[in-house]
């Protein structure tokens, strides 16, 4: 009866082992996991406050230049940081679709 009685324990011990062990690694991966999607979302939110800043920028140079009447250098450089904004934006979603 005491032999049963050990075996079953070392038994019991052996399994709620193996299930910590397992839920452990399962734990890992979904924290590994979650970090990679922050990290994902954090560069997204970048980039979208990127491209209403150029968007603002070339908003307002393009009021100067109808209140000004004149075309100035301001308009350039913002349609150029659109344009460096939008490329940016374009890659990331590439890359994003390449992964999926």
């Amino acid at each position: 009866m005491e032999i049963l009685t050990i075996i079953i324990s070392i038994f019991a011990s052996v399994i709620s082992g193996m299930a910590l062990f397992f839920w452990q690694k399962y734990f890992k991966r979904k924290e590994m996991a979650d970090e990679q999607r922050a990290q994902v979302l954090a560069k997204e939110n970048i980039l979208i406050l990127k491209s209403i800043n150029s968007i603002g920028k070339l908003t307002y140079a393009n009021a100067l230049a109808i209140q000004n009447q004149t075309l100035n250098g301001e308009m350039t450089e913002a349609m150029d940081i659109y344009e460096e904004i939008n490329n940016e934006l374009y890659e990331y979603l590439l890359e994003q679709n390449a992964h999926k």
